[in-house]
């Protein structure tokens, strides 16, 4: 059947109309092809449009091969109201087998539509669909280059009008040709594309649904490689991207649902270099995308393509990205939901030398502006690091981000109980012999804006890191955090929860077993503000167990702040807990057990609650040999402002380690308000003397306020009736100083011998002094020893 050319134009019946191209085996091979002018006009009915075309095919020599488009329209093309399918299916050809030591061709590209005119399918249910097939790279002294393929590419204007549409388009990449010489060098793999616009492209209202799917080739093979070039990068995988926009893609009103699958192919099997895996995006948007009012789905997978296997290294794996945003990304009012997951290749082994590392995973990468409108939204981003090939040099673990906002980036979901959840887990080490590192896993990183809007929103970020297998892998650099942000982050009024959780993993107990990694719940260095109302911001930090070899325990924190952490008016609540991880019982003895901390807030940094009742929590948890462990650390500013707020600081730790509940040489100040802070240290189950230390000052401001802990530090009570708790110590036990009849600040200094070591707490403001074993007002207090 030869290619449909238009003109002549084509004026259909109101009956069902089928028009049919297919060109097969020519150089440029078009199905249908509407030139500039040309139209098609199939009126009403259920029109059926249909275009095959496939390149020439392995040619002798070094030939490339034929590209193949199902249908090319450069016109216009209306079908008119009805049922209308429009289908276009191109197959590029596979690159020409080089002769001897010549290069074999490279495959020919492949489209299924390209439109750079109109094309209408006005209303009803309408669906176009188009496959793009890439050809195969040919076989070669040095192998050719796989074909790239798009299944639609729009960069005129396409409306499929009101009605549930269905535009569909899969793009496969042609696989790079192998060598069949050991020293040459074989092709690349072919990029895929699902579905790319430049133009507009408009689905109109209804429930519609755009699906794109990419999938990059594979790089070719060889049997050999140059052993003194060990840094070639050969045999590439193809990207594969599911939705690629940089024009303007409007979806209309409607439940509509937009997905996009990209997968990069793998770096093929090369003996002496290394072929890196491709980078696989399920949906990027770099120019206007905008789903309307409705209920609205996106979602994005990602998935990088393998590093290949070399004797002289390992190949990268390929990143994964589920959603790409650099542009304007808007679903309008209503229930949406985006959802991004993106994985991360797996690096390649190595014989000689450095396995591959592995890819990042991203979940949902926005560096423009993503906004879902007002209404109940869920955004949710799984990033999942690649693992590191095994080597005697072994390759790292790729880092997991759920979500990620970069510097000029703006994610807002407007008014509305809005959930944004982010999980993000590092890819592991395999083993081998020395590491560079296991992945980090982030779940959420935002360096620019997070907005949730007003209402009770819950923001969740989750963070792992892979699994150290390796004896000489630095446990300092690797960290899982829940939520990091450097940014803005803000929560809007409402009852809000922003919760961390970060996970470091175990050292394995395989092989050359690593020490165990770090886990931070929240991490903020810029400005995290939870809004007006009953808020929540929660961190939970566990640090891994040792392994075999390194047998130390990570690092866990609750909360690390060296920013402004702010929940303003509200009775608001925040709560940290660190527990380090356990060291491993090996031959050479029970590794330290890691630090636990529950809040950390450095010099400089601010905590500041707003008015009303709050409460701030810090547990640190580090139990085993060489235990450390602090509640609360506050090197800069903790103010709960006025209301009758609570502070506790609990650190447990075991028998010959360090506890303190609260500690640091900051400033704590509660002020007014009926306040209460309590510190307190456990070692092996027993309630130490000493809770405090640092030389902390604190400062209880005007109310009847409670102060329960003892050790270095400065304590002024303020106005009103204040009880400082001293019920670790009988009255003997403490040296009281300072006591002056008449005294209007009430100044006294407490001093305990703590085995030859004197900690003196210094006071003023207080009323009453309350001792295991009798209590006290000021004026009686010199007088109880």
């Amino acid at each position: 059947m030869p290619r449909l050319t238009v003109p002549p134009n084509f004026i259909g019946t109101t009956g069902s109309d089928t028009l049919i191209g297919e060109q097969l085996n020519v150089s440029v091979a078009i199905g249908i092809d509407i030139l500039t002018g040309g139209f098609i006009c199939t009126r009403s009915g259920k029109d059926t449009i249909t275009g095959i075309a496939t390149g020439t095919n392995n040619l002798e020599g070094s030939s490339n091969g034929g590209t193949g488009t199902g249908i090319a329209n450069s016109g216009k093309v209306n079908v008119g109201d009805g049922e209308d399918a429009i289908a276009g299916t191109g197959n590029g050809g596979n690159g020409g087998k080089g002769i001897e030591l010549a290069p074999g061709g490279n495959g020919g590209s492949a489209i299924g539509i390209t439109n750079t005119g109109s094309l209408n399918t006005e209303n009803r249910n309408d669906a176009i669909a188009g496959t793009g097939q890439g050809g195969n790279g040919g076989i070669g002294g040095n192998g050719g280059d796989g074909g790239n393929a798009i299944g639609i590419t729009n960069t005129g204007s396409l409306n499929t009008g009101n009605g549930q549409d269905t535009i569909a388009g899969t793009g496969q990449g042609g696989n790079g040709g192998s060598s069949n010489e050991s020293m040459l060098i074989p092709g690349d793999g072919g990029a895929g594309t699902g579905i790319t616009n430049t133009g507009s492209l408009n689905t109109g209202d209804e429930e519609d649904t755009i699906t794109g799917i990419g999938t990059g080739g594979n790089g070719g093979s060889s049997g050999g490689g140059n052993p003194d070039d060990a840094g070639a990068i050969i045999g590439v995988g193809g990207a594969g991207t599911g939705i690629t926009n940089s024009g303007n893609l409007n979806t209309g009103n409607g439940k509509d649902k937009l997905v996009g699958t990209g997968n990069g192919g793998n770096g093929d099997s090369i003996f002496g270099n290394s072929g890196y895996g491709g980078t696989g995006t399920g949906i990027s948007n770099s120019g206007t995308l905008t789903t309307g009012d409705g209920e609205d789905t996106i979602a994005g997978s990602g998935t990088g393509g393998n590093g290949s296997n070399g004797r002289n290294g390992g190949g990268l794996g390929g990143d994964g990205i589920g959603i790409s945003n650099s542009g304007k990304l808007d679903t309008a009012d209503k229930e949406d939901t985006i959802t991004g997951t993106g994985k991360g290749g797996n690096g390649g082994n190595a014989g000689n030398a450095g396995g591959g590392d592995g890819g990042a995973g991203t979940g949902i990468a926005n560096s423009g502006n993503l906004n879902t409108g007002n209404a109940k939204d869920m955004i949710a981003g799984i990033g999942t690091g690649g693992n590191g090939g095994s080597a005697v040099g072994s390759g790292s673990g790729g880092t997991g981000t759920g979500i990620s906002i970069s510097n000029n980036g703006s994610l807002n979901a407007g008014d509305g109980e809005d959930t944004i959840t982010g999980i993000g887990t590092g890819g592991n080490d395999i083993n081998g012999g020395v590491s560079d590192g296991t992945g980090c896993g982030i779940g959420i990183a935002n360096s620019g804006t997070l907005n949730a809007g007003d209402g009770e929103d819950t923001i969740t970020g989750i963070g792992t890191t892979g699994i150290p297998n390796y004896i000489y892998f630095n446990v300092i650099s690797v960290t899982g955090t829940g939520i990091v942000n450097s940014g803005t982050l803000n929560a809007g009024n409402g009852k809000d929860a922003i919760a961390g959780t970060g996970t470091g993993s175990n050292g394995d107990n395989d092989g050359n077993g690593g020490a165990g990694t770090a886990g931070t719940g929240i991490a903020n260095s810029g400005s995290l503000n939870a809004g007006d109302g009953e808020d929540t911001i929660t961190g939970i930090g566990t640090g891994g167990n040792g392994g075999i070899i390194r047998n130390d325990g990570g690092t866990g924190i609750g909360i690390t702040n060296s920013g402004k952490l702010d929940t303003e008016d509200g009775e608001d609540t925040i709560i940290g807990t660190g527990t380090g991880g356990i060291g491993n019982l090996t031959s050479d003895g029970i590794g330290n057990v890691g630090v636990g901390i529950g809040i950390q807030n450095t010099k400089d940094a601010t905590i500041t609650t707003g008015w009303r009742n709050d409460t701030i929590t810090g547990y640190g948890n580090s139990l085993g040999k060489n235990a450390t462990a602090y509640g609360i650390v506050n090197d800069g500013v903790i103010d709960t402002d006025n209301g009758s707020d609570k502070l506790t600081g609990q650190a447990t730790a075991t028998i010959g380690g360090t506890a303190y509940g609260i500690y640091g040489q900051g400033i704590i100040k509660t002020g007014d308000g009926n306040d209460e802070i309590i510190a307190t240290s456990i070692l092996d189950g027993v309630q130490q003397k000493v809770s405090i230390g640092g030389g902390i000052s604190i400062d209880l401001g005007t109310g009847d306020d409670y102060f329960k802990g003892f050790g270095q530090a400065t304590v002024d009570g303020g106005d009103g009736f204040d009880t400082l708790d001293l019920r670790a110590f009988n009255r003997s036990q403490l040296l009281v100083s300072g006591v002056i009849s008449g005294n209007t600040l009430k100044s006294a200094n407490l001093i305990f011998n703590n085995n030859e070591n004197s900690i003196s707490l210094s006071t003023t403001g207080f009323e009453k002094f309350i001792f295991a074993d009798s209590s006290f007002c000021y004026s009686t207090l010199a007088n109880g020893a």
